[in-house]
This record gives C-alpha cells, structure tokens and sequence, in this order.
C-alpha cells in the first residue's frame, strides 16, 4: 500500500509540472521573448532534470542505463525540436515543417526504447536486446523515414497546395494513424512485458497504476488530433511534444516506483527487509546500510578475516567494497548439528565396515577350514586302509616284548606313514590344480622306496621328466604303486623304477622282484578311467608293469 500511495504522489508531481508549462504555452504569463520561448525553456530545464535524475537512479552498469539515458537525451532532443520550430526557423516554412516532422525521431524512438527495457528486464544478458525483436527497430526507423519523406508522398500530412498555411491548415493521412498505433502498440507491449516477469507479488497486484497515464496520455491525444483540446489565449494548454514526452516519463516512473524497472535506489529499504544479518560499512566500520537482523560489530571483530567464528555457531563473512566493506553472517547451529550427525554416522559406518570385514575374514577363514577339513577327510577316507594297518602294527608292537617282532613292525608303520604323508601331499596339490608336476609324483614314489629300503627290500629309482600329468593320474598311479607294496612287501626281494618321458606321453616302468600279487583288475580299470595305459609282464618270478600317461593331463 505504501508503494501505490507514493507512486501515485510521484505521479502527480509530474502533472503538477505539466500544468505548470499552461502559465507559460498559453500566454497567461507574457512572454518577452519571442512567442513561446518561455515555455520551451521550461521544457527543457525540465527534459535536463529528467537526464540528471535517470543518471542517479538507474543502475549504473548494463543495457537498461544505456536505453534509459538515451531515452532522457531523446526527450530533450524533442523539447529542444519544439522550441527551434516555434523560434529560431519560425520564419522559414521549409525549415519549420522539417523541424515538425523531425519531431516523430524522438516520438517513435521514446516507446521503442521503452518496449526493449522491457525485453532486458531480468534477462540473462542484459546488456543485449533478444534478436527476434530487434524487427521492431526496423519498423520503427521506416516509420520515421516515411514522416521524414512527407513532402515528397503526404501521406502523413496532407497540407493545402504549395503549402499554404500549412501550420494550420493540414489533415491526417493514413501514415499519421499507423505511426499512433504503433506507438500504442509499442506502449502496451512494453508494460505487458514488465508485468508478467515481475516475480514481486505486491508489485504485479499494483501494477494497475500504469494505467492512469496510459489512460491521461490516450485523453490528450484524443483531444489533440480532434482538435477539442482545451485553449487559452487562442493556444492549446498542451502540445504533441509535452503531451508525449510525460506519458512516457510518467509509465517509467510508475514502472521504476513498482519495482517493474531495476533501480538504483532503495537500498535502505531492501537491507532493512532482509531476512539475514548483513550490512555495510565504511572504512572505519560504521554501518551505513544494516538489515534488522544485524548486530553492531566491535573493532576487534570487524578486523577478523572472512569465515571468522564469532561465536560457537555464528560465522562472520567479509567482503571489500569500494570505501567500505560488507559483513553478513551465518548461522551454523544447524549445519554444526549435521556435521556432528555426519561424524557419528561416519564413525558408525566405519565401525560397521570394519565388522563386515572382520566377518568376512572370519566367513572366508571358516570356509578354507571346511574345504581344508573336506581334504582332509577325502584323504583320510582314501587311506584309510593305511591308517588302519599303523593302527594293528602299534598294538601288535605294543603287545609283544620280540625286538626282532617290534623293529619289523616299526619298519612296515615309517612305510605305510610315508605313503600316506606322500598322498596327502599330492591330493593338497591336485586341490590346487587339476595338474601335478611329473616331479612331484617321482619324489613320492621315491621317499615311499627310500623306507622300503629301510624295511630291508632294495629299491631304487631312475630317470625323470619335466613336464605335468593330470592329477586324477598322478594319484592313480601313486595308489596302484603302494596296493603293488602292501601286498607284496613280505615276499620282495627289490622294486626298481625308470621314469621318463618322450614328445606326448610319460612313461613310468616299474620291475617287482619276486611280487606276490599281481596288479587287480580293479586297479586296472581305476588306471583306465583316470588315462593310464598299464601293462604286466611276468617272467622267471619277475614281475614288469608299464605305465603310461598323457602329458599336460589329457585324458
């Protein structure tokens, strides 16, 4: 409400100025000078007023001061226009009539700048008009042009032949009407613009103001062209220029009083009604601008550098400002809220993580166990045998007090322990691959004969390859190999084996003296199924095997 009432107060200071100029246009006062030079004086101290005050008031920088001022100056050329008519070229019809229609530059140019501060309002570059109106510019230059021209087609004016008395004796052609629609046009444009991206509720409520000059400025040139405009002293109380060049005045002055228009004024207003602790003060830290939130700052704080803590919870922010400075400051209470929930949420989170890997250790440690604990039991199902016949030695050594019986049983038991520690090795590798080092099979087999020697029958081993076999194999082999042992340890009298390998297979040839059972035909198939080719040959109490495998582990 207090908007409206001082922009209708502003309003009616200008119209208060516009009767003023009646003393001097209708002759009320008596003009020493030549015929109306007072009024055209006061037009134009006016018009330089007008320059000055849009000078302050608009925001210095951008693309509306440019158009703002420009305007200004165009209403001092259209003053200055009506006094060299009515004055200094008077006596020269050509000139004076030249001078007329050099009136419509400033009066179509004066809506055309207005209609582009509307399109610059709150645009994102406001130092550029939009292209795609920039067609309205050039409507407008041809419209001078053509009112420029008038002597040569009339369509504007239409005056007696050669002229006569044509300062009084005209009419209106057709051009005239377009060139007074266009400004309309122009007019209604600008406002409507500025209403629909005002984002100020209040302002666009208020906003019917705009329609009282519009409305005055539409009465006169009503009034004007039909001639009914009061006179005094055989003299209109209000000519074209004035008539035009206040309704323009008036529309930005109601637009600027709204907010419609950005200006440079206010700012009290615009710090006390903000919803933050901010202000501005001098260099020597006096405020000058405060809003209602914002306490006075001590020396010792306003010399703090910017992002300071005044307090537990307050921030000070300080920026430098040509002959001042400006501080505002920021409530952290709830942000230091977050940020410790944030920290023991963080905190939480780690812990969390932490005992998710922990369990997962634990989780992949129990699982290792439980394939681990799954060998083992896979190994100790497969020797089971073995185990079972350490267990029968040890209780018949035990039982006994014959050292022959004892040394014979502790002989057979570093056997047996030695195979199974061997198949225990080759099942923990064949867990790891699906292929076993040749080498390795060949150190098994000959620790295993190293304490066959130890149980008094000879063995040895020869030869070697590089290479792998498939672990099914290795360990098939290994296990026909110990059968062979077990059942025949009593009876042999020496096992000797050659190991080799030739482009594609590797050959194992074993030579049991004096073996007492022969390779089972269950032993033959296991060898079978796992890729073994074996072969037995007896002759004079010896017994030769031949095995074979693919290298690489092909089956």
């Amino acid at each position: 409400m207090k908007e409206v009432l001082t922009t209708l107060k502003r309003m009616g200071v200008y119209y208060l100025l516009l009767a003023i100029n009646i003393l001097f246009c209708s002759n009320i006062i008596a003009d020493r000078f030549p015929s109306r030079n007072l009024s055209t004086i006061y037009l134009l101290a006016l018009a330089v007023c007008l320059i000055l005050y849009y000078a302050h008031r608009v925001t210095p920088t951008g693309g509306i001061s440019v158009i703002m001022k420009t305007l200004s100056w165009m209403g001092l050329l259209l003053i200055l226009l009506r006094g060299v008519k009515y004055s200094a070229v008077a006596e020269v019809d050509v000139l004076a009539r030249h001078a007329w229609y050099l009136y419509y530059v400033p009066i179509l140019l004066l809506p055309q700048y207005l209609f582009f501060i509307s399109l610059l309002v709150s645009s994102k570059d406001n130092a550029r008009i939009p292209q795609p109106w920039l067609w309205t510019f050039g409507v407008t230059l041809v419209l001078i042009a053509l009112v420029l021209t008038n002597d040569l087609h009339g369509q504007a004016f239409a005056f007696n032949p050669d002229f006569a008395a044509w300062d009084s004796q005209y009419t209106y052609g057709w051009l005239f009407y377009v060139v007074t629609v266009w400004q309309f046009l122009l007019f209604a444009g600008a406002i409507a613009i500025l209403v629909v991206k005002c984002r100020i509720s209040s302002s666009r409520k208020s906003a019917w103001i705009i329609l009282i000059p519009v409305a005055i400025g539409t009465v006169m040139y009503v009034l004007l062209l039909t001639g009914r405009m009061l006179h005094i002293n055989g003299a209109p109380v209000v000519e074209f220029p004035e008539a035009h060049l206040f309704t323009v005045a008036v529309v930005l002055e109601c637009c600027m009083q709204l907010g419609l228009v950005p200006t440079n004024a206010a700012y009290g207003k615009l710090f006390r009604d903000l919803s933050v602790s901010t202000q501005i003060t001098d260099r020597r830290g006096t405020p000058v601008y405060a809003s209602y939130l914002a306490t006075p700052l001590l020396p010792e704080q306003a010399a703090l550098e910017s992002g300071s803590r005044l307090d537990e919870h307050t921030v000070l922010n300080k920026m430098e400002l040509p002959g001042g400075y400006g501080f505002w400051q920021d409530d952290m209470t709830e942000l230091d809220r977050l940020n410790e929930e944030l920290a023991e949420a963080k905190e939480g989170l780690e812990q969390e993580a932490e005992i998710i890997r922990l369990r997962n250790e634990l989780r992949e440690k129990q699982l290792k166990i439980k394939q681990r604990t799954l060998v083992y039991d896979t190994i100790a199902q497969c020797t089971q045998r073995q185990s079972q016949a350490i267990s029968r030695l040890a209780e018949t050594a035990r039982s006994t007090d014959d050292a022959s019986i004892k040394d014979d049983c502790r002989r057979k038991i570093t056997l047996l322990a030695a195979y199974i520690k061997r198949y225990a090795n080759l099942m923990l590798l064949s867990r790891e691959s699906d292929r076993i080092e040749v080498g390795e099979l060949g150190i098994s087999m000959a620790e295993v004969l190293r304490y066959l020697n130890y149980c008094g029958v000879p063995g040895e081993m020869v030869g070697g390859a590089d290479c792998t076999v498939s672990a099914a194999a290795a360990l098939s082999v290994f296990e026909a190999f110990e059968t062979l042992l077990e059942a025949g340890v009593q009876t042999l009298e020496g096992v000797f084996i050659n190991l080799s390998a030739n482009a594609e297979t590797v050959l194992i040839k074993i030579i049991f003296e004096h073996l007492s059972t022969p390779l089972a035909d269950g032993l033959t198939g296991q060898l079978a199924q796992a890729g073994v080719r074996s072969e037995t040959q007896c002759e004079d109490n010896i017994t030769y095997l031949s095995l074979a495998m693919p290298k690489g582990g092909a089956v």
